[in-house]
Formats: C-alpha cells, structure tokens, sequence
C-alpha cells in the first residue's frame, strides 16, 4: 500500500514539476484588415512626423505601403504570412515590408521577416542569431507579398501573435504604415499582481487523474488503518482473562 502511495505522489510531482513543459495548442490563423488609408508621414532626416495643424499627417499614398491586410495561416510544417497593399508591392531598395512573429507570453524575443527588393530574411533580436534567407519561399502577386516560414526555424513556439509595417523612405519624407502595432508585447498575456503559480491549461488536465488517484489512495490508506484497529480492538476483547498479565498483588 504504501508503495502504491510513494508512486501516485511521485507522478503527481512530476506534473507539478514538469507542468510549465505542457504546452496549450497554438492558433497560427491570424487575419486582421485595415481598411482605413493611414499612412503616416515622418521627416526622413530624424523620423519625426510630420504635422498638419498639429496633428500626424495622414493619407492613402503611397498606395505601394498602405496596407490592407495582414495574416497569417498554418501549413503543417510552415506558416504562411501574408501582407496585402491597396497598390502594389513595390521592389524598390527604398521600400520594405516587415512583418514581426512574437512566439512566446514574455517576448523576451522575438522574429521579424523583412523583405525589400526580392530579397526576405528571416532575423531575431535574440543573441547570436544568423539571419535567414527566405526569398526561395517569398511569392509576390500584384499586391500581395507571401512568405512561408518553417516553424522549426522559430524555436520553442508558446504563443503566436503578429503586427507589421511597411516604409519607403524619400529624400525628405518617410512613408510608414502600422498594421496593428499594439502596445507593449504583442503576444505578452495580461499578469495579476503578486506571486502565482500558473500551469498551463494542458498540465491543470494531466494532474487532474493524479489528485483524484491520490485522493483514492487516501481514503483506502485510512479505511485499511480503521479496520486493523477494528480487528485488533476485537482480538483484544475475545482474549482469555488467563492470558492478560497481571499486576503484582
């Protein structure tokens, strides 16, 4: 009995202690639209915007960088990410397209996929990393620029969340657009203050049959202990008097 406990504690703190390595399914379909014709106009000398009446300058044109439409999609093996552009894609040394792969809750890192005339790679702000050549797996139809990504190239992927931008850069004035460039981390999830202790929804579901083996466990250990009581109590009363010791008269 006893070793039956030691081994279902055992596996529960092996869930507890191993619990973070549980990972929930990540969605890598993401499709976010931007209808509205906001690209924003900056001085190219210090990247200031440039103001109208004290308010960012703001229009359709370049039509090459206002963007549309941003996704992403899983491919089995890849991800396909996806920027469409109420003009055409440009190839032009002068005109980029980023788009930036947040995979993990903290961002302590993150990928960005930059492509600028017919040359894509792959970079990360991670120490160490090697940019990767994509243009073999980059398409381009009139207005929109696709990119396919092997996850294996993307690490350990926890979380999945995108944003973009696309620039052209002039003499004087620098066009960009945002495609959901949201505060902060992108792909960070919400905290609640003080200390916690989190496990995945996929760890929370392995350690329930643990909790309920251990409780199993329990009850049996202590229904075992009352009936050996209850036997022995029972022994002690069916005893002959003759074999109790006595005290010294």
């Amino acid at each position: 009995m006893k070793a039956v406990l030691a081994g279902v504690l055992l596996a529960g703190f092996m869930i507890l202690t191993y619990g973070t390595s549980f990972v929930s399914a990540v969605s890598f379909d993401l499709s976010y639209t931007d209808p509205a014709s906001d690209v924003v106009e900056y001085w190219t000398s210090n990247m200031t915007p440039v103001l109208t009446d004290g308010n960012l300058t703001m229009s359709p044109f370049p039509d090459s960088v206002n963007m549309l439409h941003l996704t992403s999609a899983n491919a089995s093996a890849d991800v396909t990410l996806a920027i469409q552009v109420k003009g055409t894609i440009a190839n032009l040394d002068n005109t980029s397209y980023q788009i930036r792969l947040y995979t993990r809750q903290d961002n302590a890192t993150h990928f960005a996929v930059t492509h600028v005339n017919r040359t894509t790679l792959l970079s990360s702000n991670a120490t160490g990393f090697v940019p990767i050549d994509l243009s073999g797996s980059t398409t381009i139809a009139q207005d929109t620029l696709s990119v396919a990504v092997a996850k294996s190239r993307l690490g350990i992927i926890t979380a999945w969340e995108i944003d973009a931008t696309a620039t052209e850069t002039g003499a004087v004035y620098t066009y960009v657009d945002y495609g959901w460039r949201i505060p902060g981390n992108p792909g960070s999830a919400p905290k609640l203050p003080g200390a916690q202790f989190i496990l995945p929804n996929a760890a929370w579901i392995a350690l329930v049959p643990v909790v309920i083996a251990i409780a199993i466990v329990v009850v049996i250990v202590f229904k075992d202990r009352a009936e050996r009581s209850s036997r022995k109590s029972s022994k002690a009363k069916a005893e002959p008097v003759s074999f109790h010791r006595r005290g010294k008269p």
